[in-house]
């Protein structure tokens, strides 16, 4: 949960002395500005809490690097796709995707009554022509199904 604005920025100072300490598994992104909870070479969880003096994070930047579609954008795909429940229905309105992903999103369903946890992959396909400021993604779901997302296109970095 991004940090609350009514609550006060860290003044402790731990998690820069921990993202300083090489032993510590926090890290500071300083082009975003934030502080990470190092899982893996790729994986890690954004702090957005001192754990100490619970004060917040610096406000991040990663708003930065990608486009925002605004009402008028997220409107005018909504009502384009809007009446898509099925594969057919999305390749018959857009033709064949710009992209195909096999796994384009992961789900686990935790152990209840008994059964095993369960994950599961789902293929997606990625239209990128259907708006300047964001690409289509949609998730095929078990029976030609299908989820429907718009995901803001990366900004261009600012020839300098």
């Amino acid at each position: 949960m991004p940090p609350s604005k009514e609550k006060a920025v860290c003044k402790c100072k731990w998690l820069e002395r921990a993202a300083d300490d090489p032993k510590c598994p926090v890290e500071f992104d300083a082009e975003l500005k934030e502080y990470h909870l190092v899982l893996g070479p790729k994986d890690y969880f954004l702090i957005y809490y001192c754990p100490f003096c619970g004060g917040c994070t610096p406000k991040s930047r990663r708003s930065r690097l990608f486009q925002t579609l605004g009402d008028a954008g997220c409107q005018r795909l909504l009502a384009l796709t809007k009446d898509m429940r099925t594969v057919q229905d999305v390749t018959r309105a857009f033709g064949e995707p710009d992209f195909r992903q096999p796994v384009g999103i992961v789900t686990t369903k935790p152990e209840r009554n008994r059964k095993p946890e369960t994950t599961q992959g789902y293929p997606t396909m990625i239209f990128r022509k259907l708006s300047e400021v964001a690409d289509v993604h949609v998730t095929i779901y078990p029976t030609d199904r299908v989820g429907i997302s718009f995901q803001g296109k990366p900004l261009k970095k600012n020839a300098g």
